[in-house]
């Protein structure tokens, strides 16, 4: 979700606002962190999975479930469609009732239909309000499925405009010259375009073919002025808006993947014997699989056979895949190339369910860092590209990884990072992208630096509570602990329509926005709905058994072993020396340049999936930037992924040392061929004399462990 894309210019936001706890809040004691004491909330709560001894997850759960109430005006009425978001604030650039897109579409019709089968009663939507607007926003999306301006090749676009009498989709990103020339003539087009250029309205893209289009602040009818002045007549300006605010058929991959996947275990919620037979939940699942059919046509488009990836997305208007101009004229299209993001569960889906290559997962590829818990011991984890918890464990956790013991491994180590990061900074949430408090600011850039790819500078002082809900998916108890711990600043973001998005640490404020598929993940997590109803819903069409794919087994491999060729090898060609004896091998250089050892594994390839890799050593000095990376078998049919798997460690002084790295179930680390171990140098070198006494990678006895 990327918000910004459509919202208005945003202006800095001055709010006075004192928060009352209200409706289902807990009164505090003063006994300190954990010492809180819970009063009780209104009747007309039931959430089955949600354990009866977590007070805190079921206040929170309740609280946002204010969100709901038809009297908050949350969900539009000519669609059955939610808002994007509560804040509609004209006088800040805010307008998130004006427009939804297809995440909170998809959180809106699930959490219906898990209403609905039972696993949420509440005092706002019973069970047949749910069908009601189940079937409501349904019959909205079939139509505008079939709508030429908001979808194509069964594929929606990304928002979708709810002012007026119709619902309208994105505002074009780009423009052509061409269509100013057209209007205006030449040379009349030319210099508005480079009017246009100069004010900063447009950054010329392809050769200055096309540009992108930059509405910010200063931006519009009313700004006509400096390098503009000349065409600021009424009929001159007005033709030139109209050119740039045109609509866009903008399609992108992620956004309906989330959709397609929230449909599905909307319709395994309907598939629950408590409504299955019901008439409505019949017809809506056969309207559910028609719709999801009608998409076939868009996800094969969208994969590029030549990367084997998909591409970000699809700008139908122009019929052009969405990308960026890489400065010397040449287009670059974006591929959905990184793993671990909140899309890894949809997109894996979307695989599955149309029976797409598993080239789209294989060659998206993944790094391992290291974090430091405060309990004074290292755990390598997975890392997003901007260590968001959002980007982490997504939105919701629906595609078995829990029965799978590499990915429940990661996914519990991953939350105990992020219960760690917090609680360590008396963070009362976890960091994820969200509203970071900074005016009416939405960003990516707030997450765990130590779980970053990226390197630009984090924000680590605005924690939200959504992830919360996923990761209460994972470590119920843990959560619950965390959410007693941090109750006295968490019940300051209640309200009547549910928490807020979260806490501002550095001015100790709250963070009064709200974003419908934050607060309705939340909700999914907490009522824990999400695994059973993708399971009917796999089982009804017969996939159930296809999901081992997807969590690949993994080959036992020793890396000492004497049928592994390695070779050391560093990039200047300066002297490295490696000496094996039966004890294990040793490896003397002095780098200036990247250096180290490659493994050949023997045969045609072997898995490295769904297991743990085991490095022990001896080394008189410790060792910060070492990497161990992955190489296809040579031969391999698909390219080599433009990210590559990597494993970053860093090795302490030890004469037993020993690091154990939890490799992901997943086809990306099959038919692997060599595994290198590097050392890259800082400052005026590194002096490398390292024993490697054991180099193994230890599969996992299952793939699936049974249900339950």
């Amino acid at each position: 979700m990327r918000v910004l894309r459509l919202v208005r210019p945003a202006f800095p936001l001055i709010i006075g606002l004192m928060l009352a706890v209200l409706g289902l809040t807990a009164l505090m004691s003063d006994e300190g962190a954990g010492g809180a004491a819970l009063m009780t909330t209104g009747k007309g709560f039931h959430f089955p999975r949600l354990p009866a001894g977590h007070e805190h997850m079921r206040l929170l759960v309740e609280n946002a479930f204010g969100y709901t109430d038809p009297a908050h005006g949350i969900v539009e009425t000519g669609s059955g469609y939610p808002a994007e978001g509560w804040n509609q604030q004209p006088e800040t650039g805010l307008f998130l009732r004006s427009f939804t897109q297809l995440t909170a579409i998809g959180t809106w019709i699930e959490l219906l239909a898990s209403i609905a089968a039972g696993y949420a009663e509440n005092p706002y939507l019973s069970r047949d309000a749910a069908l009601d607007g189940l079937t409501r926003a349904f019959d909205s999306l079939r139509a505008d499925q079939a709508n030429p301006a908001l979808a194509r090749k069964g594929l929606l676009v990304n928002f979708i405009g709810l002012e007026g009498a119709e619902r309208t989709g994105p505002l074009a990103e780009t423009v052509g010259r061409g269509a100013f020339i057209e209007s205006f003539g030449d040379p009349g087009g030319a210099r508005t375009w480079q009017a246009l250029v100069e004010k900063g309205w447009l950054v010329e893209q392809d050769q200055g073919r096309r540009g992108k289009i930059l509405r910010g602040e200063g931006y519009g009818l009313a700004h006509f002025d400096g390098a503009l002045e000349p065409f600021s007549d009424e009929a001159l300006r007005r033709p030139i808006m109209e050119l740039l605010d045109q609509r866009a058929v903008t399609i992108i991959f992620g956004d309906n993947a989330n959709l397609t996947a929230a449909l599905a275990r909307s319709a395994g919620a309907l598939l629950d014997p408590q409504i299955r037979d019901d008439a409505r939940a019949i017809a809506l699942r056969a309207a559910i699989d028609d719709f999801i059919d009608r998409q076939q046509e868009g996800y094969a488009h969208l994969f590029d056979a030549k990367t084997g990836t998909f591409v970000f997305g699809w700008d139908a208007t122009t019929d052009r895949f969405v990308g960026w101009d890489d400065g010397q004229g040449n287009w670059v299209t974006g591929q959905m190339n990184h793993s671990i993001n909140e899309f890894r569960g949809p997109g894996m889906f979307i695989v599955l369910r149309y029976g797409l290559p598993l080239a789209a997962i294989r060659n998206a590829g993944f790094k391992i860092k290291p974090y430091g818990l405060e309990a004074g011991r290292d755990v390598y984890a997975l890392a997003a590209w901007e260590g968001s918890a959002f980007q982490l464990l997504g939105l919701s956790l629906f595609m078995d990884e829990l029965r799978n013991p590499a990915w429940r491994r990661l996914l519990g180590d991953l939350v105990d990072i992020e219960l760690d990061f917090s609680n360590r900074r008396g963070l009362p949430g976890l960091l994820s992208e969200a509203y970071s408090g900074k005016g009416a600011e939405y960003t990516g850039l707030i997450g765990i630096p130590e779980l970053a790819v990226t390197d630009k500078p984090l924000n680590t002082e605005a924690p939200s509570l959504y992830s919360l809900g996923v990761a209460y998916t994972i470590a119920p108890d843990k959560v619950e602990r965390f959410l007693q711990r941090h109750w006295a600043l968490i019940a300051q973001l209640f309200t009547d329509h549910g928490p807020w998005e979260g806490w501002d640490r550095g001015t100790q404020r709250v963070i009064p926005y709200q974003t419908t598929a934050h607060t309705l993940s939340l909700i999914l997590g907490g009522i824990n709905s999400a695994q059973d109803n993708m399971r009917r819903y796999l089982a009804d069409w017969g996939l159930a058994g296809r999901l081992e794919l997807l969590y690949p087994a993994g080959d036992r491999a020793s890396l000492l072993a004497p049928e592994v060729q390695m070779t050391p090898w560093t990039a200047d060609g300066s002297p490295i020396k490696l000496v094996c004896l039966p004890g294990g091998c040793r490896l003397q250089a002095e780098l200036n340049a990247d250096g180290g050892v490659r493994f050949a594994l023997p045969g045609g390839g072997l898995s490295l999936s769904n297991g743990r890799l085991v490095l022990k050593y001896r080394s008189a000095t410790g060792l910060e930037d070492v990497r161990i990376a992955f190489d296809r078998v040579e031969g391999d049919p698909l390219p080599p992924p433009a990210i590559p798997v990597e494993v970053f460690l860093r090795m302490d002084a030890s004469e037993a040392g020993e690091i154990e790295v939890v490799l992901p179930a997943t086809p990306a680390l099959t038919g692997i061929g060599a595994v290198s171990l590097s050392f890259l140098p800082s400052g005026q070198g590194t002096a490398v004399d390292l024993w490697i006494t054991g180099f193994d990678f230890i599969p996992y006895s299952s793939v699936l462990d049974p249900p339950g």
